[in-house]
């Protein structure tokens, strides 16, 4: 059986279960009506508030990651521009010890 008529029985069966409850009621039919106008507004109160929390809960989400993502590049930019300027001073510091190295070798040198 495809889904689309699995779904019109299900359908089917709900609306013949609905006007059987609503023939076999011990309300009147205005009292009914209330009742089901009623649960009717509560329960579309009820969606709307589903709603709107999960749309403010999809807000605070979605903003989370916009800072998160801003602070990542933010962060790698900080990191690189760290790396940049250690990667300066190791190769200035190398620099000097070898020039240290090659000055104390000629004098090295220079005395025997």
């Amino acid at each position: 059986m495809s889904n689309s008529k699995t779904l019109l029985g299900v359908l089917a069966g709900l609306a013949a279960g609905a006007a059987i409850g609503l023939l076999l009621a011990p309300r009147s039919g205005k009292e009914t009506r209330d009742i089901l106008r009623n649960k009717g507004r509560q329960a579309k109160d009820d969606l709307n508030d589903l709603f709107d929390a999960g749309f403010d809960e999809w807000q605070r989400l979605r903003k989370n990651m916009t800072d998160r993502a801003h602070m990542t590049k933010d962060d790698l930019k900080d990191f690189l521009d760290f790396m940049a300027a250690e990667g300066a001073d190791l190769k200035r510091r190398m620099t000097q010890r070898r020039e240290a190295q090659a000055a104390q070798q000629e004098n090295t040198v220079g005395q025997n």
